[in-house]
């Protein structure tokens, strides 16, 4: 592969202006956006000549939506990283991915999967109504316990020899021994992809048609229990190749009518066919307290309120998934807060609903003006101009 589509100066500027989105208030991001030029043809000077050396990544804890280390890598090498991964990781190692692989990839997403897995259960019960039964499985420290010498296998016999050198030195700057630190783009790439072989066991081999992974957490529908009960120790015994193993404390297998938490949401069939689903309580807690960063944030000037506006209706329309009867029942002191305002759950239900309905009708009226239009030239009509209306304002 020709390096200056990773490593050439325009290569690196398009991958700049992927990177600076959502992250210009950094005082480092801003400075080496002001001297862009400069930083990046020093960049690419480095990467060309052999000279280019990581710097040091910090480390932070986060606690929501669970208590985990978060690396983070200077903005110079996030845009290296970056080109790299869509140049030349991405079009490869998503190519032998499922459709129903959900992380990381375009078109994709949480929101996908959670769509994917509402089809599934709908189309399960047409076939077999509640009969049958969901196994969850979510593997234990899947990047931590991510074995190096096997992503390594894996790359160096899917990547172009000069690509998986420039991957394999990236990949031995994370200290330690084992595992990976998912603050790099590219570690979410292999993340998706090292466990291909798993989804086409489960497909192919296993024969489940309803089947979705988003990262590491799977769910397989069946109707015959006893069945996935075998599903799941050929998975163990799989994933044992891979030197992982299932954290039995969120594996398991629960029937259709109980119900499963997937993604922040929990999924259950009713007797009649309706796919009921309802948010966890704490991502709601979750975003309130993102919420009240944000607007600090505002009146601190670091941040606008044309940003966390979209940013909360982004939100909105994610919440919008649930069922919404139930969610208004379950929090009905749910709040927009912003700049001291509050907005109750049951008007954001309100405005989706109004927002659908002003859609729906434009998408009406612009259907029946295509068909009167269509009409009248296949009757050879001429139908009246509209006329604006003008104003005389006199000689």
């Amino acid at each position: 592969m020709d390096k200056e589509k990773i490593i050439g100066f325009e290569a690196l500027h398009k991958s700049m202006k992927k990177c600076i989105k959502g992250v210009l208030w950094k005082d480092s991001v801003a400075f080496f956006y002001h001297n862009w030029i400069r930083e990046i043809l020093r960049l690419e000077k480095e990467l060309k000549s052999g000279m280019y050396r990581e710097r040091k990544p910090k480390f932070f804890t986060v606690t929501e939506p669970k208590t985990r280390e978060i690396m983070s890598i200077a903005f110079r090498d996030r845009i290296y990283q970056r080109s790299l991964n869509d140049m030349a990781l991405y079009p490869i190692l998503t190519k032998g991915c499922i459709y129903d692989n959900h992380a990381c990839q375009m078109g994709k997403g949480t929101d996908k999967a959670r769509a994917r897995f509402k089809c599934f259960l709908q189309r399960h019960y047409r076939k077999h109504g509640t009969q049958g039964a969901i196994l969850k499985c979510d593997i234990k420290g899947y990047y931590p316990n991510m074995d190096r010498a096997i992503v390594k296998e894996r790359l160096k016999a899917l990547l172009d020899p000069e690509v998986y050198k420039m991957t394999a030195g990236i990949l031995d700057t994370f200290p330690g021994d084992i595992g990976f630190n998912p603050g790099s783009q590219i570690i979410q790439i292999i993340g998706i992809s090292i466990l291909n072989p798993l989804d086409h066991y489960i497909k192919e081999k296993l024969h489940i048609k309803g089947y979705t992974r988003y990262m590491d957490d799977f769910l397989l529908i069946h109707k015959d229990k006893e069945y996935l009960q075998e599903c799941l120790e050929k998975i163990k015994l799989l994933l044992k190749e891979f030197h992982m193993e299932l954290n039995m404390e969120k594996t398991g297998i629960f029937s259709l009518t109980e119900g499963v938490k997937f993604l922040g949401f929990y999924y259950k069939l009713t007797d009649t066919g309706k796919v009921i689903i309802m948010m966890d309580p704490k991502k709601v807690k979750h975003e309130r307290k993102k919420l009240r960063r944000m607007a600090g944030l505002v009146k601190k000037g670091l941040k606008t309120r044309k940003s966390v506006d979209g940013h909360y209706e982004s939100w909105k329309v994610h919440a919008s998934l649930v069922t919404l009867l139930r969610c208004y029942k379950t929090w009905t002191n749910f709040i927009k807060i912003y700049g001291g305002k509050k907005m109750e759950f049951k008007k954001v239900k309100t405005s989706i609903q109004e927002e659908r309905k002003q859609e729906a009708l434009a998408a009406d009226l612009e259907k029946q003006k295509a068909l009167t239009e269509y009409v009248a030239m296949m009757a050879d009509v001429d139908l009246p101009t509209e006329e604006k209306e003008t104003e005389d304002y006199g000689a």
